[in-house]
């Protein structure tokens, strides 16, 4: 089974767990169908006989009963009857009953006492019922009595005695049939219990030798592909020989799966010295393929000439890279000096426009200090002007008030001339009504007296507002006047603020303009500074990439390329002087290295 296939190795296996299964299935049908075919013969040898003797017994007992009763009840014809067609009835059911019974019978040596009790019944007691009816149907009941009496022990014992043995043997049959049912089932519990003990036995050491057959080698291929996945290390020891020897001998998926795989590690073997060839700068070296499929042999041979191809350009290019640093170098030179004397140029007019724009901000400040000034004074006007147009507005309203007085003396003077003359008529009245009406009379005279009063103090109280109404027109009117002169000294301090503010504003957006003239000045003296500071820094970069050049240089002859008489290395340049101005720091070195596309990047 050793050299079998995996697939034929697993079948033959489940084969024999079947045919181990079909065993212990056969032994337990086989001991089932044994098993139903003495229960059946239980049932209808032993079970059916045991209920037929028994079914016989009671008829018997019954129809000794039905006789006694027959006897005691003699009075009863109807009884009587009745009892007799009971027994003839019951014996047609004994002869079913025997007819059931001899069915079980397998031997009939054995049922001796049976055939002797149906031999009585049928024969001495037959006969005894058979002279008993017509003695009970004509009524001689003692002479039946006596018949029965004399041939009953005859007949009683027999029977008795014979259904009795017959189904203690019956019984005797039975028990012995379960025991030996019982025996069987025990047998075929122990048989079974066996096959299925050698059957798991058997499945279990075959799971075993078929797995150890199965995960020995995958194990030892799985370990060694372990150590290669996680530590790159595709050395095989001597252990991993010695295994990979044994079970590559074997003839099925499994051997030819770990022949396949050292296939493949001599493959990664082969590719990972010619890697290592190539990091040493040998790239002459050849890429073996194993066919046209060879993806890793493949890259591996492209890899060898992209880095071919790579390097014998650098070769040339650093040449080129050489003599253009020079004369970059050159020309950042010339132009740090020209960018040095602008920067003075640039400087001394940056300081003149400096002080221009000082004294336009001083002329700006005295400007805005003036605006400040007059807009105190126009404040100060502004505050009179609004004093006095709120004093012309107290003065009209006097006026309004006291021609509102006005009006009201005049009502009053009105009630009075009316109270007057409502005086003259309640004296004229009283004077009608004579001695009666010298009451109402006196009382008509002083009311006239008051309102003659009244009338003259509203009269007087009229010229004393209308004096105050003429002086208050005179002082609305110098008002007037005042307010007017204000109006127009407003406007002239307006007018003269508003100049120079104006004035303020043109200095402050002159010297605005100064200020942003010098920060462009200022902006292109810094641009000027950089410019200089660049190109002395690109003369000192310039030097340093003719240094690099040639290092790389140095770095690319480590390498041995194919075809190199094809790449002459050129001359390396004369070493470039050091610039006249001021050398900048340049910044630290950038290495480079393959990115993940096969190109060089930035890492």
């Amino acid at each position: 089974m050793k050299n079998l296939k995996v697939s034929l190795k697993l079948l033959v296996s489940f084969a024999i767990v079947i045919v181990l299964a079909l065993v212990v299935g056969a032994a337990g049908f086989i001991g089932l169908i044994s098993m139903r075919n003495d229960a059946n013969a239980l049932y209808y040898n032993n079970t059916v006989a045991i209920k037929a003797l028994s079914e016989m017994r009671i008829i018997f007992n019954g129809q000794r009963n039905d006789f006694r009763a027959i006897f005691l009840d003699t009075q009863d014809p109807a009884k009587v009857k009745g009892l007799i067609d009971g027994i003839v009835a019951t014996d047609k059911q004994m002869d079913d009953l025997f007819d059931v019974y001899e069915k079980t019978i397998e031997d009939r040596s054995l049922e001796e006492d049976y055939f002797k009790s149906k031999e009585v019944w049928l024969g001495l007691y037959a006969q005894m019922k058979a002279s008993l009816w017509p003695l009970l149907t004509a009524g001689n009941f003692d002479e039946a009595y006596t018949t029965f009496i004399s041939a009953g022990p005859t007949v009683i014992g027999p029977v008795t005695t014979g259904l009795t043995n017959c189904g203690e043997n019956n019984n005797q049959w039975a028990s012995e049939a379960i025991d030996d049912l019982q025996s069987m089932a025990n047998m075929l519990m122990i048989v079974l219990v066996v096959v299925i003990l050698i059957a798991v036995a058997a499945a279990v050491g075959l799971a075993l030798y078929i797995s150890s057959l199965i995960s020995k080698p995958l194990a030892a291929l799985s370990g060694f592909m372990k150590k290669a996945g996680t530590t790159g290390d595709i050395t095989l020891t001597q252990q991993d020989a010695e295994n990979i020897s044994k079970f590559s001998q074997a003839k099925d998926e499994i051997g030819e799966t770990i022949t396949n795989s050292c296939t493949f590690i001599k493959h990664v073997t082969n590719v990972a010295g010619e890697l290592e060839n190539i990091a040493n700068g040998d790239l002459t070296t050849e890429a073996d393929l194993l066919s046209d499929a060879d993806k890793m042999g493949l890259a591996l041979k492209k890899m060898i000439e992209n880095l071919n191809s790579m390097f014998s350009e650098i070769n040339v290019s650093t040449s080129q890279v050489s003599t253009g640093s020079k004369q970059i170098a050159d020309g950042a030179q010339a132009l740090a000096q020209g960018s040095t004397e602008q920067a003075s140029s640039v400087e001394q007019l940056s300081s003149s426009i400096t002080e221009i724009a000082q004294k336009t901000k001083d002329n700006a400040d005295m400007a805005g200090r003036a605006a400040i000034l007059a807009n105190t004074i126009k404040g100060n006007a502004e505050k009179g002007s609004r004093q006095m147009d709120e004093m012309m507005a107290a003065v009209k309203d006097i006026n309004a008030a006291s021609q509102s007085i006005s009006k009201v003396i005049k009502v009053i003077d009105d009630i009075a001339f009316q109270t007057n003359i409502l005086a003259l008529n309640a004296a004229v009245e009283a004077a009608r009504a004579g001695q009666h009406g010298k009451g109402f009379a006196v009382v008509a005279e002083e009311v006239r007296s008051l309102a003659a009063k009244s009338a003259d103090a509203a009269n007087d109280t009229g010229n004393l507002i209308a004096n105050s109404m003429e002086k208050a027109e005179l002082g609305a009117k110098i008002a007037d006047e005042t307010a007017a002169s204000l109006a127009e000294i407003v406007s002239g301090i307006n007018e003269s603020s508003q100049i120079v503010n104006e004035i303020a504003q043109s200095s402050d957006e002159q010297s605005a303009g100064i200020e942003q003239i010098n920060k462009g000045i200022d902006q292109v003296a810094h641009v000027v500074q950089q410019n200089s500071a660049t190109a002395e820094q690109s003369a000192a970069a310039a030097e340093q990439m003719s240094s690099q050049s040639n290092m790389l240089e140095d770095l690319v002859a480590q390498f041995k390329l194919k075809d190199s008489n094809r790449f002459s290395r050129p001359a390396r340049s004369a070493a470039l002087p050091a610039s006249a101005g001021r050398r900048l720091t340049m910044p630290e070195k950038t290495a480079y290295a393959p990115d993940s596309s096969g190109e060089y990047g930035k890492y």
